[in-house]
């Protein structure tokens, strides 16, 4: 069975492009589908429709959901939307100053599990 995995990201002109910083403050989100020998079958782009703000960030896990993602790989991530996540049975892992495709094989090959929370106000970072 195939694995769904969006990875947050800021700019993809760069050809070793990292993982955004926050997932809630991102510019788009690349969905990689990965089948059982770990080989990227399909890749898709989708933007953040509330990118650059802090006000929907909370709504953001359900448009992630819409991907029929199982991971969600960011930089860093509030406690809220770290619950709605668990809430959809998405797994968070955070890889902070990533490139893309470390933090996707990172992932793929248990060497990334797991999320550090944001420090700040109610859970959302403040960068």
């Amino acid at each position: 069975m195939n694995t769904r995995i969006a990875v947050s990201v800021e700019d993809l002109s760069q050809e070793n492009s990292v993982v955004a910083d926050h997932f809630g403050r991102c510019s788009k989100f690349l969905v990689y589908e990965v089948n059982d020998q770990k080989k990227v079958v399909k890749e898709e782009i989708h933007s953040n429709p509330l990118q650059g703000g802090h006000g929907g960030a909370c709504q953001l896990p359900t448009y992630v959901k819409e991907f029929n993602s199982q991971v969600i790989i960011a930089g860093g991530m509030g406690r809220k939307a770290v619950m709605q996540f668990n809430q959809f049975g998405i797994q968070v892992i955070t890889a902070p100053g990533l490139g893309i495709i470390d933090a996707l094989y990172g992932y793929l090959n248990s060497e990334l599990s797991g999320y550090e929370e944001c420090a700040g106000q109610q859970g959302d970072c403040r960068h």
